[in-house]
């Protein structure tokens, strides 16, 4: 193994993958055409599954101490009951500024060994049976990059999807508006300049704080298409909110702010050769109540960990294409999700009548439960074999909360019951090296399991054999 995995962009989905590839010990470049971080990046929450995800890693809690614990769930700002869920409370969202996600992210790839690289544009993408090519246009002229895989995650408009030509079809659904931080007494702002709300004139206003005396401001007008990128002014940006809120802003002064457009679409594969799209790259729809992020990451941990299976020679026949077989239908489940809460938005002549109805509706415990874990990303369940998907109540294909901690290694994890009469850290010696074996209890478990590198459960006890389980996920033993 000597050339590297390239990672084509160095925002929370390429440096999360860079992080599951420098744990698993696979030497990793991330390259990206902008010369520094981008401190206006524009995302302003995480939901429940990213911080389950990081937490997974060891990273959760320095977000903690700088965040502000989500208020709830919403569905189209609809407001949901997440306290009403049966069994333990899932963990709660943050209000955390991106920039200071990609921060923490870049900081733990660099201790991995991760090569960031900035200022590196790229121009040309040439693959080969075993391995890629990258031409890229830096400041000092032209180079080139050999690397084993690449991944694209550079953006909606992704370069590298469209040197490969993967196709980027969608609903059709294009959102603007306007986002930017202001500095601002909080003392003196209206109880409308905080939160999120829907506006029933047609249009959704988000304020949040992103800092000392620093407030984000996002409004959406589904009236307007702008291109996307142009700056905006203060008195523009003041006169949007004051449209969507009836308040004036009070503003001391202006720290950035520009406009955004949204677009709804889903690649129609996720690998093309040795090439893979993760994040919005493969999918993108509207950044609302944090499932955009959520679907980002949990791309990068399910590709991360079979890259590094492969790349370390033990992965099982077809385990990188179970990356597309997974998260596509994820991307895609997502992306319509959104759709679904902007057609409740938009126009609003139109939409009062069925939002009345769907607040009615999630007063039922089933119905609140289905969204509260739709819109926060917990539910994600893989099929954990030939023809077997698991339900919303089994263990099976889904994750184990108490399991985080014993996952900070980036392997597999055994969980194995006190008082069984069955070897089973015997049987699962042969691939000690991938698999690590600890008590079920440690986890808050009775029941033994098995659990893929990114948490996900693929047997628990009597749903099949220990050991064809071992084999499916884990290759052949040592």
């Amino acid at each position: 193994m000597t050339d590297p995995v390239i990672v084509v962009g160095s925002g929370p989905t390429g440096l999360m993958l860079a992080c599951e590839l420098g744990l698993a010990g696979i030497p990793v470049v991330v390259i990206d055409r902008r010369a520094a971080p981008d401190s206006h990046s524009p995302g302003q929450a995480v939901n429940a599954a990213v911080i389950e995800l990081l937490d997974q890693r060891g990273l959760a809690d320095e977000l903690r101490e700088s965040g502000l614990p989500l208020p709830g769930a919403h569905f189209s700002l609809l407001w949901l009951r997440p306290e009403l869920l049966p069994g333990p409370q899932p963990a709660r969202g943050l209000l955390v500024p991106q920039p200071r996600l990609e921060a923490v992210l870049e900081r733990r790839a660099r201790e991995l060994g991760v090569d960031i690289r900035r200022g590196q544009e790229l121009t040309d993408l040439r693959q080969s049976a075993d391995s890629v090519s990258m031409r890229l246009r830096t400041a000092e002229g032209e180079h080139h990059l050999r690397g084993s895989y690449v991944v694209a995650a550079d953006g909606t408009r992704s370069t590298v999807r469209e040197l490969v030509g993967i196709g980027f079809p969608g609903s059709g659904w294009t959102v603007s508006g306007t986002v930017g931080d202001v500095e601002a007494d909080f003392s003196t702002l209206a109880v409308n300049h905080l939160g999120a709300h829907y506006v029933g004139s047609g249009g959704v206003y988000s304020g949040a704080p992103a800092g000392p005396d620093v407030l984000r401001v996002i409004t959406t007008s589904f009236a307007e298409v702008s291109t996307g990128g142009e700056p905006v002014a203060l008195e523009q940006l003041q006169a949007d909110v004051h449209a969507l809120t009836g308040r004036e802003l009070p503003a001391r002064r202006l720290l950035w702010a520009e406009r955004f457009t949204s677009v709804s679409g889903n690649a129609e594969r996720y690998r093309e050769g040795r090439v893979f799209l993760a994040g919005d790259a493969a999918h993108s729809f509207f950044p609302l109540g944090g499932l955009r992020l959520s679907t980002c990451l949990q791309d990068a941990v399910n590709l991360g960990w079979k890259l590094a299976a492969d790349l370390q020679g033990w992965a099982p026949p077809g385990l990188l294409d179970t990356y597309h077989s997974e998260r596509h239908p994820e991307g895609e489940r997502a992306r319509l999700a959104l759709d679904a809460q902007l057609a409740l938005m938009h126009p609003p002549s139109r939409t009062a009548g069925v939002r009345s109805l769907l607040a009615s509706l999630a007063q039922f415990e089933d119905v609140n439960r289905y969204l509260v874990e739709l819109v926060t990303g917990v539910d994600l369940r893989y099929p954990v074999g030939e023809g077997q998907a698991a339900g919303p109540d089994s263990a099976l294909g889904g994750r184990i909360a108490g399991a985080a901690p014993l996952l900070r290694g980036g392997k597999g994890l055994l969980l194995v019951p006190d008082d069984t009469s069955l070897d089973l850290a015997g049987t699962a010696a042969g691939w000690a090296d991938r698999v690590e074996t600890e008590s079920a209890s440690a986890a808050g478990e009775a029941g033994p399991a098995l659990l893929r590198p990114d948490g996900h459960v693929v047997w628990a006890g009597g749903d099949g054999e220990l050991e064809g389980a071992l084999k499916n996920w884990f290759g052949d033993p040592r």
